[in-house]
């Protein structure tokens, strides 16, 4: 191989030789008067190459993120309907609660309504009788004497008048008593 070396350099033209060297001294020099530019230029290049990869990697992280954001959006849309629902069917129990209520308070209502009725019936019987009562002791009393003041007959009229209020429809107190009382003998106070 150093034959070949050899043989090579002896036919290159010495004249080739020294505009190759003169060329490489140029360049070297060039380079070196220039380096901070060179190095700027490399240096850029090198930067470039790193935002590059920064920036797919941030473009990469992002896609994640999207997906990761997309899939939880359809497990939120689905748990909105899982909380839809669950909505709309207690609504609906309470509904149907507030329509039981309704109908219990209405039939407790209708209760309270036919009790009060039957103690108005039982009290207004009792009170009839007892107003009867009063009556029949007045005319009996009234009777016996055969005449009656002013405000005896007053009061004996009031009575007759609440019996008839309290649902009173006795045939003796409207037949005998009230035609009788006006035929006893009208007296002065007693």
């Amino acid at each position: 191989m150093e034959e070949l070396v050899t043989k090579y350099l002896e036919n290159i033209n010495p004249m080739i030789v020294l505009v190759a060297l003169v060329l490489l001294i140029f360049f070297c020099w060039i380079t070196i008067k220039n380096r901070k530019v060179i190095s700027d230029f490399f240096n850029d290049l090198y930067n470039r190459k790193k935002n590059k990869e920064e920036l797919l990697q941030t473009i990469k992280d992002n896609q994640t993120d999207i997906k990761a954001i997309m899939e939880n959006r359809i497990h939120d849309r689905e748990q909105s309907f899982a909380i839809q629902k669950e909505l709309t069917d207690a609504q609906n129990k309470l509904s149907e609660s507030l329509s039981s209520i309704s109908q219990k308070i209405d039939d407790m209502q209708r209760n309270t309504d036919e009790r009060f009725k039957e103690s108005e019936r039982k009290n207004n019987k009792r009170i009839r009788a007892e107003l009867k009562d009063k009556i029949s002791q007045s005319y009996r009393y009234y009777h016996s004497l055969g005449k009656i003041n002013d405000m005896e007959l007053e009061a004996l009229e009031d009575l007759i008048e609440e019996y008839e209020s309290a649902d009173g429809k006795n045939s003796f107190v409207h037949s005998v008593v009230q035609k009788e009382m006006y035929t006893w003998e009208k007296v002065s106070q007693m």
